[in-house]
């Protein structure tokens, strides 16, 4: 190559090679050394996982442009659009590095985790709502009635939850703790569906209400229910009564009542 030629190359406003038919290095611009340093071949620069891609792609007679992660002074991962052309065993390599579309990629990117977390957020603000009415729910469906000074009624709604217990055994126990109750009912003629972890929970309830003096006795149960709870691990002193209206004949002070039953 003559004099001439070679100051061409070296002034070549873009990174740019001249590279034999193996991609060794026959010539380059000032602005590939700037960026590159100096090599022997261009693979030198390719990204291990992309140099399969070089060699397939910019060999003869493949030549085309093709995307290359390559190494730079600056960056050890940057994307490149290289474009090759053949003439007569040479190929003459160009390198457009793709700053705006990294960026545009970038942004992408970026927009997509902002509209992941603000997704995110939304379906924790719902969870913790849908939580908040679940609670609220479960604390209705288990109200306290006082009837007098010393009898409650808990009207029992839905399905016999282990959740319905749980969330109300605090409550329930404190009422009848701080408002001296000695007997407490439990209405069953509103539960649809019993189940062995709500019974268990149920259990407890009635545990730690007899431990602190409290009386407890089921009303309005189903015949499907009575026979569920035959045999269930319920405190010994825990009565069943067929509805209201029995409790409303019984003096509350000759408690437990003569015609009700022990459920164990």
């Amino acid at each position: 190559m003559d004099n001439n030629y070679q100051t061409n190359v070296k002034h070549m406003p873009l990174p740019y090679f001249e590279v034999d038919e193996k991609l060794n290095v026959l010539a380059r611009s000032d602005k590939s050394v700037e960026l590159f340093n100096q090599i022997n071949n261009f693979l030198d620069i390719v990204d291990l996982e992309s140099r399969e891609k070089a060699v397939k792609f910019l060999s003869k007679p493949y030549g085309k442009e093709i995307e290359l992660v390559l190494t730079t002074a600056h960056s050890p991962y940057s994307l490149f659009s290289c474009s090759i052309c053949w003439n007569e065993g040479i190929g003459y390599l160009l390198c457009v590095e793709q700053t705006e579309k990294i960026k545009e990629l970038e942004d992408r990117i970026e927009k997509q985790c902002n509209r992941l977390a603000e997704t995110n957020y939304e379906l924790l603000t719902q969870k913790e709502h849908l939580e908040q009415s679940l609670k609220r729910i479960l604390e209705l469906s288990a109200n306290f009635i006082k009837l007098s000074e010393s009898v409650g009624l808990v009207p029992l709604t839905g399905e016999l939850h282990p959740d319905l217990f749980e969330e109300n055994h605090i409550t329930l126990t404190n009422i009848a703790h701080e408002g001296r109750i000695s007997v407490m009912f439990f209405d069953f003629c509103s539960v649809d569906k019993l189940s062995e972890d709500g019974i268990n929970a149920f259990s407890q309830l009635i545990h730690s209400l007899s431990l602190i003096g409290v009386t407890c006795y089921v009303i309005g149960l189903k015949a499907e229910h009575a026979f569920y709870l035959k045999n269930k691990n319920l405190n010994q002193n825990t009565y069943f009564m067929r509805n209201l209206d029995e409790i409303i004949q019984i003096d509350h002070e000759y408690y437990p009542p003569k015609n009700s039953i022990l459920l164990n």
